[in-house]
């Protein structure tokens, strides 16, 4: 019998199966994961907290890794909040309960309150188990797991304590090994007008940064050890600049975006030591944005047209571009998650149904949801995608295992617990290189070219180039919105940074008040002062803004 021969396929078969494939190349395949472990929240007295003030940035609701088997739940807690005596006007208190939950039992093992005054960031994971907590302006550290067995799990270190400047930003390095913390200088608060008899009252005053106002920027080197005790911090420098923002530093050096023109843009590494490493070019037709996610390792944003930036690259120190690929939809307020030591990471994004004006309050009606996903730095796989609800524009609703093999997300009034696949040989064989080139740490201090030791009493502020530094958006002005926001565009944030913008009118206690009955640990010696800021020189402002230098 003869066998018929196959059809000819025409062109228009061939032009579509062409298009097909690449469709399938150019989308990411996730496998379909198991089935998450769920802690319902209903089990901690959590009750839902108003979506207004989750989309206009309030941190209401945090979730973080103790270590690979202890997570770290915080959220807002409905019940009365104390009066203080002499409590500025402008304040936005409440009470935020803290719990250390164990995995996979969801068994809370601790519990404390803590009483905060403004709706901005309050907590950041110095690894190791260690967290450190600002209320106001004042930094404190407990490591809650180390001390679980003492009648004071949650007992505080003091840390810093900025009595003369308030907190504009404070940012983490990935690695935890180095803190920044951006001030301004603190204003005291003009007297409130008398409203009149009738009308409205009037309008506060405005609390922008302005260029008789310059940020100052201090530089920390910190470890966090294994025991429990106290975190080390030792000042590493310190600098003024025209704003805050985002700095890609490490303790070896910082990145600076170089403009090679026609949308052709470059990085350098600038070393503390005055080495400087050329690296990989990047196209883009805005400024890229490079944020570190590691030693070695570091991600850009970038624009493929106009000025959104919805294009991904990863980057090595040798000078390679590891990877690209795009960033589909319209979105705001990205943050990250990191774990280096498997070396990956995980971006969040609040995804739109329409573009909105970046740093301006929206609405439920606007927001389709809230995306994670976990990349493999090294390949740019995407391992996982996972949906967070309520959606929070601040952030800290997810978090990354250390050993990043697991996903902790909050969805649907429960913790949802991810397993992530194992890492592959390549993954890691790419993770050993990395760690191989990765700068060589040093305890230089933190100065940038052109600068002089922040010691110095000849320090030209005119002269010095900074790194790139990404600035930090302005607050949405709207009713009922938080008076600080973190960064809330499509612009590139650290997920360890936030802006404190809320002034406080009186300076905060040296030390956090002892509690009630005291066991384990003993306090600090009265003796031992918290480190403060280093202040600059007032002549050492600079005169004028500066643009971003390339």
């Amino acid at each position: 019998m003869p066998v018929p021969n196959a059809p000819i396929p025409t062109l228009h078969r061939l032009l579509r199966s062409t298009l097909v494939c690449i469709l399938l190349a150019s989308t990411p395949v996730f496998a379909k994961p198991e089935p998450p472990l769920r802690i319902p929240l209903e089990n901690f007295g959590f009750h839902p907290l108003p979506s207004q003030f989750l989309l206009n940035g309030s941190s209401m609701l945090t979730l973080h890794y103790v270590d690979d088997k202890h997570l770290l739940l915080t959220f807002v807690a409905h019940r009365l909040i104390p009066r203080l005596p002499d409590e500025p006007a402008e304040d936005q208190d409440r009470v935020v309960d803290a719990l250390l939950l164990e995995l996979p039992t969801g068994r809370t093992l601790a519990r404390t309150s803590w009483h905060l005054h403004d709706h901005a960031q309050y907590l950041w994971n110095l690894g190791h188990g260690h967290f450190l907590l600002r209320v106001r302006d004042t930094l404190t550290t407990f490591a809650p797991l180390a001390n679980v067995a003492t009648r004071d799990p949650f007992a505080q270190h003091p840390f810093l304590v900025s009595a003369e400047r308030r907190l504009a930003a404070l940012i983490l390095s990935p690695e935890a090994d180095l803190l920044i913390i951006e001030t301004v200088k603190r204003n005291p608060p003009k007297p409130r007008p008398k409203p009149p008899i009738l009308g409205p009252d009037p309008e506060p005053a405005s609390t922008e940064l302005t260029e008789r106002n310059p940020v100052q920027i201090n530089f920390y080197r910190i470890h966090a050890g294994d025991d429990g005790g106290p975190v080390q911090a030792r000042s590493a420098g310190a600098i003024q600049t025209p704003r805050a923002g985002d700095i890609p530093a490490t303790t070896a050096g910082y990145l600076a975006v170089v403009d090679q023109g026609h949308q052709h843009w470059a990085f350098d590494f600038h070393s503390y030591a005055g080495k400087i490493a050329e690296l990989s070019p990047f196209d883009s037709t805005c400024s890229p944005a490079p944020l570190f996610v590691s030693h070695s390792e570091f991600i850009a944003f970038g624009c493929r047209n106009g000025q959104t930036r919805q294009q991904l690259g990863g980057f090595n120190m040798r000078g390679e571009e590891m990877w690209e690929q795009g960033l589909f939809g319209d979105f705001i307020a990205p943050s990250i998650a990191y774990a280096p030591a498997s070396g990956r990471f995980a971006l969040s994004r609040v995804m739109l149904r329409t573009s909105a004006v970046a740093d301006q309050p929206i609405s439920s009606d606007e927001v389709s949801g809230q995306s994670v996903v976990v990349y493999q730095t090294g390949t740019g796989k995407q391992l996982l995608r996972a949906d967070c609800s309520p959606v929070e524009r601040a952030g800290q609703n997810f978090a990354l295992s250390p050993n990043g093999l697991g996903l902790a997300v909050v969805h649907a009034d429960a913790i949802e617990i991810y397993t992530l696949p194992p890492l592959t040989t390549k993954d890691e064989s790419d993770l050993k290189l990395a760690r191989s080139i990765a700068p060589p740490e040093n305890n230089l201090p933190v100065q940038f070219t052109g600068q002089a030791t922040a010691s110095s009493t000849s320090t030209d502020a005119d002269s010095i180039t900074q790194p790139y530094i990404q600035p930090a958006p302005a607050a949405p002005a709207a009713a009922n919105a938080p008076a600080n926001l973190p960064p809330a565009s499509n612009q590139p944030a650290s997920a360890n940074q936030t802006t404190t913008s809320n002034p406080a009118a009186t300076p905060p206690p040296a030390t956090p008040p002892a509690p009630a009955s005291q066991s384990g640990d003993a306090p600090p010696e009265q003796h031992r002062t918290p480190p403060t800021l280093y202040t600059l020189p007032d002549d050492k402002a600079p005169t004028k803004p500066k643009d971003t230098p390339q």
